[in-house]
This record gives structure tokens, sequence and C-alpha cells, in this order.
């Protein structure tokens, strides 16, 4: 117990590290990790939900897509391009994993084999959706989505709505 008490601890930091990518082009105060992963769990969910129109699995992309950048909590978030001059040597996330039950583990493995392409469509779903929304910063945070590449067709159905979108149909209601 102590280990998932570390864990949890751990977990915070990502409220704290912002998403580095945003800073090359100008935005100042970026999301953070955390605020991307929370987006990214809703977003695998209701993907998954769609495609397989199975609950439970919902639930357990939900669960990847918050653990998704969890490792950033130990290597912080590192740019495509940092990525290219860095060189990270240990899986953080495996020795994260090894701080959780091992049954829990398991099943989480499981999970991840038959559910990463719904989490990895839901993050660059949430990718668009972050620059859409900066684009009224900088329109150049449209550039960060031109190699998005979606595996499943709803997410494809999604990317084409977001596009066409204003994120600030909410003041409709006002």
């Amino acid at each position: 117990m102590d280990e998932i008490v570390k864990l949890m601890f751990e977990l915070g930091i990502l409220k704290l590290i912002p998403r580095s990518g945003w800073f090359k082009i100008g935005i100042r105060n970026p999301e953070s990790v955390a605020e991307h992963s929370f987006r990214t769990a809703f977003i695998a969910s209701i993907l998954t939900f769609l495609e397989t129109k199975d609950f439970d699995k919902a639930c357990k992309a939900c669960l990847l897509g918050l653990i998704h950048d969890l490792k950033e909590s130990r290597t912080l978030d590192l740019h495509k391009l940092s990525m290219r001059y860095v060189d990270v040597r240990r899986d953080a996330f495996e020795d994260q994993l090894k701080l959780m039950p091992d049954d829990f583990v398991n099943d989480l493995k499981k999970a991840m084999e038959d559910l990463m392409d719904y989490v990895k469509d839901a993050d660059q779903l949430e990718l668009l959706l972050q620059a859409k929304e900066y684009s009224e910063i900088n329109p150049s945070s449209i550039l960060f989505t031109r190699k998005v590449n979606f595996k499943t067709e709803t997410a494809k159905k999604l990317a084409e709505i977001i596009e066409r979108s204003n994120s600030r149909w909410w003041l409709e209601l006002e």
C-alpha cells in the first residue's frame, strides 16, 4: 500500500508539468499534462464506446487515457523535437508499474494490448481540440496537427467535425 500512496503523490506532479510543445509557438500558459490527460481519458472512453458498443472497454480506455502520459511525472513532457536529442534509457512507466498491485498490472497490460489504438486516436483528437482552441491566440497552433493520423473511422469523423466547429459554441447558450 505504501507504493500506491507514493504513486498517488507522483500523479499530482502532472498538474505542474506544462505541455512543452506549445511554448515553441508562444503559448505562455499551456495546459498541464494532467489537463491533457483528463480530456484524453474522456475522449478515449467515448471513442471506444462508439467503436465497440462495450461500456467495460470504454471504462478501461478511460483509465488508459488518464495514465497514457504517466511517465511524464518522471521525464517531464518532452516535445518531439527534444526527444531527438534526449535519450531516456529507462522506461519510467515500467518502473511506475512496479508500484501497482501485480494483478492490476496484468489486467492493465491486457487492456493496453486491446485498446491502445483508441487511446492513441483520443490523444490526437485532444491535440486537435487544443490546437483549435489555441489557434485563437496563435494561428500557428494548427501546424501541430499536420501529422495526425487516425486509425479508427470514428476518430476520423470526429476530427472532421472538430476542424469545422467553433470551439466557443457554448456562447450560443448565453
